[in-house]
């Protein structure tokens, strides 16, 4: 095979491969994305598994001022949290399926060391959520995000990503 013929067929099979690799990455959730809650920004890590939901932030000694946790749940429900192996404060921002801020909780206190799971308190949104943000406590406060804000994730956040 002459070399043009040989870079064509290359080029020709380059193309559907760059496509299914799109495609596949699509159906995958990014490690982080950029949650814009009316004006604020958090650069949220994200949690879409029932592993990684329930360890969440447990067991960190703090996190950055504009970082927080990014919960994806594969449809909309009552969510429960607990702050198991919390060592700081938390705000709950609860969001509905199509991207309003439904309800907060704030300044959620880490447990007392060495509190049994059973002993835990639960949290919940009175409504059914398909994401939660926590944010450091007094974030909601101080950034002014209030139930009805927009949200929008950059890059977007695949639900087929959540299990």
């Amino acid at each position: 095979m002459r070399r043009p013929a040989l870079r064509r067929l290359a080029f020709g099979l380059a193309i559907p491969l760059l496509a299914a690799t799109s495609s596949a990455c699509a159906a995958h959730s990014p490690a982080r994305v950029d949650v814009h809650i009316g004006a604020y920004v958090v650069h949220a890590e994200v949690a879409t598994t029932p592993a990684a939901r329930s360890k969440g932030l447990g067991g960190r000694e703090s996190m950055a001022d504009d970082a927080g946790m990014l919960f994806v749940f594969p449809n909309a429900r009552q969510a429960t949290f607990w702050m198991k192996d919390m060592r700081f404060p938390l705000d709950f921002v609860w969001i509905s399926a199509d991207k309003h801020v439904e309800e907060v909780t704030q300044n959620v206190a880490a447990p007392a060391p060495g509190t049994k799971d059973p002993d835990l308190t639960l949290y919940k949104a009175a409504e059914a959520v398909q994401y939660v943000v926590e944010l450091n406590a007094g974030v909601v406060e101080a950034s002014g995000i209030r139930v009805g804000d927009a949200v929008t994730f950059q890059p977007e956040v695949p639900l087929e990503s959540a299990q």
